[in-house]
């Protein structure tokens, strides 16, 4: 049998003190095969090239079975970008089918839910703020290792008091207040979970597919009424839920909207510096 040795791999604090070694096998493993140690070694290498403090926002990758390639390109980004930061934000609709069933996730959503652990397992915080599509996910989430953002909350951000929000407008029309008071409600939750395992999915993800059909963009809907409360000690408001990429100035309070994953791969980066919308990059097969 071939000898290995462990080669350590740097790990920075928040702080960007080093934290213990993880490790990882050397030579390579053949065909490209790597093992739990190679995984956690590569994504703390990554963190170690980082010199500048980043905080990294995104929402609405909409992850569908039957669209795989933007799961991809996500994973690309987790790999890339959010290996290097400090703390990753996910503000809702990361799935487009985001139910807990008896306890179990779409079966095709693990490797990704596993790809973000392991962003934690090597200093990475993540948070997750829930969205329409991923109502039922924060508790799976938390066992995985993931803080839970209720919307509305306020965090200091690399200093800057910063309001997060899964959308920011109430919805306009009774019949989606009614939906997500349902889908919140626990004895609807306990009821459904009486149904068999496939007509339970099978019923969630057609009305998954149903609420995106009524989404209305953002632009369209900043002419309604009806904002949501906006802390006043809050600097900064971030939102997913929208699609568009915004950065705008709203009664004297700045506003971002992070975007989306399945045509504009858009994301929010701070810095101690900065704040500002960027691209990861557009996939032909899905972009523009």
């Amino acid at each position: 049998m071939e000898e290995r040795r462990l080669l350590p791999a740097i790990r920075l604090s928040s702080q960007g003190t080093p934290l213990p070694l993880l490790r990882s096998c050397s030579p390579p493993h053949p065909s490209g095969d790597s093992c739990g140690f190679c995984s956690a070694a590569l994504l703390s290498s990554q963190r170690a090239f980082c010199l500048v403090r980043r905080v990294l926002f995104a929402s609405d990758l909409h992850a569908r079975p039957d669209e795989p390639r933007r799961e991809e390109v996500f994973r690309e980004f987790l790999m890339e970008e959010a290996a290097s930061c400090e703390e990753l934000y996910l503000l809702g609709d990361l799935f487009e089918f985001g139910f807990v069933f008896q306890g179990r996730v779409l079966p095709a959503y693990e490797p990704l839910i596993e790809e973000i652990a392991a962003l934690i397992k090597v200093g990475v915080e993540v948070f997750f703020l829930a969205g329409n599509h991923d109502l039922w996910m924060s508790t799976y989430l938390r066992k995985k290792g993931f803080r839970i953002v209720q919307d509305g909350e306020v965090h200091k951000i690399l200093g800057r008091r910063t309001q997060l929000f899964h959308g920011l407008l109430r919805e306009p029309d009774s019949l989606s207040r009614l939906a997500a008071r349902i889908m919140q409600n626990p004895t609807c939750v306990w009821l459904y979970s009486l149904l068999p395992y496939r007509l339970g999915f099978s019923l969630a993800l057609k009305a998954a597919y149903l609420s995106r059909e009524r989404n209305l963009s953002f632009s369209e809907r900043l002419q309604l009424p009806g904002l949501k409360p906006i802390n006043p000690r809050a600097e900064v408001i971030i939102s997913g839920h929208h699609h568009e990429p915004l950065h705008f100035t709203y009664k004297e309070r700045t506003f971002y909207t992070t975007g989306e994953w399945f045509s504009r791969f858009t994301y929010i980066e701070m810095t101690p510096s900065r704040l500002e919308l960027k691209t990861f990059r557009v996939d032909p097969l899905l972009g523009k």
